[in-house]
C-alpha cells in the first residue's frame, strides 16, 4: 500500500472528501486503519468497526458515502480497499451502511445513483433489498441476519 494513495480535498459541495492520488487497482489497499484512534463515542466522523468500537483518524474522517461505492472499509483487516479500478482524481466513497448499523446523524444522500437510499441512516433503516449486492462488514451482516430471523419467526 502506497502512502500517497489518496488526498483530502476541501472542494466538495458538501465539504471535504477524499480523492485517489493515482490510479488504483481493484482490491488494492488504499489506507491502513490500524493507526486510527478508538473514539470515546460515535460521531459524524467515526466509523463503526464492531464490538462497540468506533474509529477516527485522517485515514477515514473525510471518506464520504455513495450508494455506488468504489472502496470498502474492511473492519476485520482494518483497511480500505478499492472495489473496482479507480481513476486518479476520482472521489473515494464507501457505502455507509456497510459499517454503520445506526448513524449519529442521518442525512439525505446526494450520490444520484439509480438505486440511491435517499436517506442514509445506517443498515437498520435500509431495506434488505437496498443492502443486497453491497459488501457488509461482519458486525452489520450479523445484526441484519438476527433481525431477519426474528422477522421470519
Amino acid at each position: 500500500m502506497s502512502e500517497n494513495a489518496f488526498v483530502v480535498v476541501h472542494d466538495r459541495p458538501y465539504g471535504a472528501g477524499v480523492v485517489a492520488a493515482r490510479a488504483l487497482a481493484e482490491g488494492e489497499a488504499v489506507a491502513d486503519l490500524s493507526e486510527c484512534v478508538i473514539a470515546d463515542a460515535p460521531s459524524v466522523y467515526t466509523i463503526d468497526v464492531g464490538g462497540g468500537r468506533h474509529i477516527d483518524g485522517p485515514q477515514v474522517r473525510y471518506l464520504n458515502h455513495s450508494c455506488t461505492p468504489n472502496v470498502y472499509v474492511d473492519a476485520e483487516r482494518m483497511d480500505v480497499r478499492a472495489l473496482r479500478p479507480v481513476a486518479a482524481g476520482e472521489e473515494l466513497a464507501f457505502f455507509y451502511p456497510s459499517t454503520e448499523w445506526d448513524m449519529v446523524a442521518p442525512f439525505d444522500c446526494l450520490c444520484g445513483a439509480a438505486d440511491c437510499l435517499g436517506t442514509v441512516a445506517g443498515a437498520r433503516a435500509a431495506s434488505p433489498q437496498a443492502l443486497r449486492g453491497h459488501r457488509l462488514n461482519r458486525h452489520v451482516a450479523e445484526r441484519l441476519a438476527a433481525v431477519e430471523a426474528i422477522r421470519s419467526a
